[in-house]
């Protein structure tokens, strides 16, 4: 079976393309712009833009599923450009693929970490992206799944990692209303096992599953400060009210607009540190047989093995 994975060299697509190869399948990776740590030859890495047709038609001609892992993926910046490529690259991909009756086109979309209105367009144009994909299910039989992920963490992660790490290093760092948000945590080999199931279960044409490790006690507080231990810095005592962190947010998103200074919080990282919201996996249970495997304790001593390896600490 061939696999055309895009956003092949981000975390989680590096991930899965070993993951994949792993378990014998063919794989074709999208490059965008970051080339791959290290060229797998077993891979067919090509060159595109997933905003062009032009360059990425006859990458599709010859596959079975499409896991689409590219996006533009950042707490703010200008609404076109995540519309051009969560939206309307998204689009482009499911046009092709219809011409070519692929067997399954796997969407990583955005878990909803409240329930009251979107915080940002990263959120908005992936929300809008799973809603062209049902209907494109409902109205043509297009065979989607849409995967949508909690808070990736594991070796090899940068947002959930090596960012909040560096920014511990730093001292730039604060945690608002104390922490007490819900780290929804999701091992990347846990996610992987679901996306993988996805592929291969019939019963998840059509459907989308939020995935997580399935343990909602663990707090931003105990996450971030489990890694300021780790590289045995101070822990981290600075904290924001949630109406405080909202305002500099808001001035830095202004600010960068203007002067481009990179904002070091965000409205929507706000949303996301003081998420309250239970996220159920019972229905990745239920169809696709997902049991997450590795708990947050291992992911933890994984990371920490990991960072050491690689000089982070």
């Amino acid at each position: 079976m061939r696999c055309f994975v895009t956003g092949a060299t981000g975390f989680i697509g590096t991930s899965l393309v070993k993951r994949l190869i792993k378990e014998g399948y063919e794989v074709r990776g999208l490059i965008h712009k970051k080339k791959p740590i290290k060229f797998d030859e077993r891979v067919e890495y090509v060159y595109g833009d997933i905003r062009d047709v032009s360059t990425i038609r006859s990458y599709l001609r010859d596959i079975d599923f499409v896991l689409h892992c590219a996006a533009y993926v950042k707490d703010f910046g200008p609404r076109n450009v995540f519309y051009e490529t969560n939206i309307e690259g998204t689009k482009n991909l499911v046009s092709i693929c219809k011409d070519f009756a692929i067997k399954r086109f796997i969407f990583l979309g955005h878990i909803n970490y409240e329930t009251d209105k979107a915080v940002g367009y990263y959120r908005e144009s992936k929300t809008k992206a799973e809603d062209i994909l049902k209907l494109e299910h409902r109205k043509n039989g297009f065979p989607i799944v849409i995967i949508r992920p909690g808070n990736v963490f594991g070796p090899g992660a940068t947002t959930w990692v090596l960012r909040p790490l560096q920014s511990i290093k730093k001292n730039r760092i604060a945690l608002v209303e104390y922490g007490r948000g819900i780290f929804l945590h999701t091992y990347i080999d846990n996610l992987l096992d679901a996306i993988l199931a996805s592929m291969l279960k019939k019963e998840a044409v059509g459907e989308d599953f939020d995935i997580t490790d399935g343990d909602y006690s663990v707090t931003w507080d105990k996450y971030l400060n489990d890694l300021a231990r780790i590289a045995g810095e101070n822990q981290i005592k600075r904290n924001l009210s949630r109406k405080k962190a909202l305002m500099i947010g808001n001035i830095m998103v202004i600010l960068h607009k203007i002067f481009r200074v990179y904002p070091w919080i965000t409205p929507y990282a706000i949303q996301i540190f003081t998420n309250k919201n239970i996220i159920s996996i019972d229905k990745a249970k239920s169809i696709l047989g997902y049991n997450p495997k590795v708990d947050y304790e291992e992911g933890m001593r994984n990371i920490e093995k990991w960072l050491k390896v690689e000089n982070y600490i």
